[in-house]
């Protein structure tokens, strides 16, 4: 009993944990206007050109956009005057005639029986490939011309050898679209979607493509559905996978070519329509990723991935909404507004819950499909108090500051010298809750006040205001150390505070008050040594010093006695050879006088002189070059000639 029961909770934890593991169940994103818009612009050449192929993507590309067609009657008549050059047509140019006239619906004249007896031709051809199968079967599909039972087996057998031979995922693509219009005897082609899904590349656990990229995975898709439909058969596709196949095909959706638009739109049409499984896009409205008490609703668009509404109003709802950072739950199970004018719109008013500032991840299901949407709830900064003063550097008495209020600037000037420091304190407060906070930009700006001098002109120096554990803001700049920074140049700077970040409504530049600081005075010395940690805005784009390319020195030459030394050490063998030759009474008066042994001499001195100017000026391969040349004359040469030397002292 034990044991059932630890088995019975065992499969229940599986359960529960593998129907945790469906993350992806929706897409982000899907076709727009303006990405409608892009593939019309695209498009739009091929409504004028005089390319069949073009003509064909431009009309099938406006079909799948359900935009009208400009320029049918010329696209038509153009058509049937190409169809009448049967002497220049091809399958290909048959296929897109056919399917383009019968996409178009409207074209008078009737050119079917000069393509009809151009693709039947292809068909029965033995020697067609794969492409011209895909053409003819298709173009004569588009012509509403039915294969014999003949023609079909003789299809069906042909497509199924090239497989074996070769079974790519084009010949896969091009098997399920000619399988699709065999009817039931295109089933055998069904069997063979898993081979091509399992050669599906996952990236990043979003996006599932084919090597190839945004062609042959576009086709692919749109074949395999194609297939599924005709067939009346699910296709082998989880859930996940559509999904991360469309994330894909979206994602490649700037494409610029009108054959990849195409393709691309057909794909997603197939995906949008698959009476299976349609995938569902639950995303931000207009990327409106921030909410405030100005802009309290979150709205949210429900919609399949061309942008439209979903047959039959689902109930959209927000399971939750989990706070990034504390996984603080601010709310639970609330079901989201329809809008009145837009069907795909949904909205929900975060801002009643009250929440604090900061990232929200929005968990959002409409009927069966769950997806997770990033919201930011902004808040309003209030500068709850400033002070400004000057204190003594050494901290030997308490700072006299002044208290401003935002955003007014104080009216006199302070006066600061070497000797004191600029000291601020601020604190912030977050404008709903009224809660000291800290922001992630906040500077204090000392820009030059004075416009007479053009050296000053435009000076600015910027400092980072650090908070204490209360979240009070301090600034203090000791003068004097700080004199440097500025250049040493006395005069009136305006003090600025700038705060800013990423979930505030309200960032400011406030000018807070006019300060005089009086540095003391300096040596050329000083402010070449001392290390400046701040740049003028006017030094930036100075012109710098040229950078010379320095060459490096040639060594020292040794003396010519040492050079000469080793010159006549190097030649002392040669001398040698001459002395031992003089000794032993060599002559040349025995020198065969014949063409092989002039050309073994003349092709052994060769080599000699070749080695040496391979040691002066010529690389390795340059020399084995013209080393073979002369190694192969020189010892036929001295073959030839050594025989004749060994001939005559036989003969004696």
């Amino acid at each position: 009993m034990n044991i059932r029961l630890e088995l019975l909770i065992t499969l229940a934890c599986v359960t529960i944990y593998l129907s945790s593991c469906e993350t992806l169940q929706s897409t982000n994103s899907y076709l727009t206007a303006a990405d409608r818009a892009h593939f019309k612009k695209i498009l739009e050449p091929g409504t004028i050109s005089n390319d069949v192929s073009l003509i064909f993507h431009a009309v099938h590309g406006y079909r799948f956009l359900g935009e009208i067609l400009p320029n049918q009657q010329g696209i038509c008549e153009h058509l049937a005057k190409v169809a009448k050059e049967l002497d220049n047509i091809t399958t290909e140019n048959a296929f897109h005639i056919a399917s383009s006239w019968q996409t178009i619906g409207n074209c008078q004249g009737d050119p079917k029986a000069i393509l009809s007896k151009v693709l039947t031709s292809a068909v029965e051809k033995d020697t067609s490939n794969m492409l011209e199968l895909y053409h003819a079967v298709g173009g004569l599909n588009a012509l509403s011309e039915k294969l014999s039972r003949e023609k079909v087996d003789k299809v069906t057998k042909t497509v199924q050898n090239m497989l074996r031979k070769d079974d790519n995922l084009w010949n896969l693509a091009y098997t399920f679209h000619i399988a699709s219009y065999l009817g039931t005897s295109g089933a055998f082609a069904f069997d063979r979607i898993e081979d091509a899904i399992v050669q599906a590349d996952e990236i990043g656990g979003q996006y599932l493509q084919f090597e190839g990229g945004l062609s042959v995975t576009s086709f692919l898709a749109s074949s395999i559905l194609k297939l599924s439909s005709a067939l009346n058969k699910k296709p082998p596709l989880t859930s996940q996978q559509i999904v991360k196949m469309v994330n894909y095909l979206l994602h490649r959706r700037s494409v610029q070519t009108p054959r990849g638009v195409m393709n691309l739109l057909s794909a997603l049409t197939a995906l949008a329509n698959n009476e299976f499984e349609k995938p569902i896009c639950i995303a931000l409205a207009n990327e409106g990723t921030s909410i405030s008490v100005q802009q309290p609703m979150v709205t949210v668009k429900v919609c399949d991935i061309l942008g439209n509404a979903l047959t039959g109003m689902p109930k959209v709802m927000a399971n939750s909404a989990i706070r990034v950072g504390d996984d603080a739950v601010i709310l639970s199970k609330q079901t989201l507004q329809a809008s009145q004018t837009d069907k795909t719109l949904f909205t929900l008013n975060l801002m009643e819950t009250k929440p604090e500032r900061g990232f929200y991840k929005v968990s959002v299901t409409a009927g069966s499909v769950t997806n997770t949407v990033m919201v930011k709830v902004l808040c309003q900064v209030a500068v709850d108090y400033l002070e400004i003063g000057t204190g003594d550097a050494d901290q030997t008495t308490q700072p006299k500051l002044t208290r401003v209020l935002y955003p007014e600037k104080l009216t006199p000037k302070i006066e600061a010298d070497s000797q004191q420091k600029l000291v601020m304190r601020f604190l912030l407060r977050d404008g709903g809750s009224k809660k000291p906070m800290r922001t992630h930009q906040a500077f204090v700006r000392l820009s030059s006040a004075s416009d007479s001098n053009s050296d000053e002109k435009g000076r600015e120096i910027l400092f980072v205001a650090e908070p204490d554990t209360f979240n009070l803001y301090k600034f203090d700049m000791p003068v004097g150390s700080a004199a440097a920074n500025f250049d040493y140049q006395s005069g009136d700077y305006n003090v600025e505070l700038i705060v800013g970040d990423a979930i505030l409504s309200n960032p400011f530049q406030w000018t807070v008050a006019t300060v005089s600081l009086k540095f003391p005075e300096s040596t050329s010395a000083e402010r070449t040594d001392k290390p400046v940690s701040h740049k003028h805005k006017f030094n930036v784009y100075m012109t710098k010093p040229e950078i010379k390319h320095m060459f490096r020195e040639p060594e020292k030459r040794p003396p010519a006695f040492v050079s000469n030394l080793f010159t006549g050490l190097c030649l002392a063998p040669v001398l040698l050879l001459l002395v031992l030759w003089a000794k032993l009474g060599v002559n040349i008066s025995n020198f065969p006088l014949s063409v092989s042994a002039v050309t073994f001499h003349l092709g052994l001195g060769s080599i000699f002189a070749l080695f040496g100017i391979f040691w002066l000026k010529l690389n390795m391969f340059v020399t084995l070059r013209y080393l073979l040349g002369l190694g192969v004359v020189t010892f036929l040469a001295g073959n030839k000639m050594l025989s004749r030397i060994a001939y005559k002292h036989k003969s004696r």
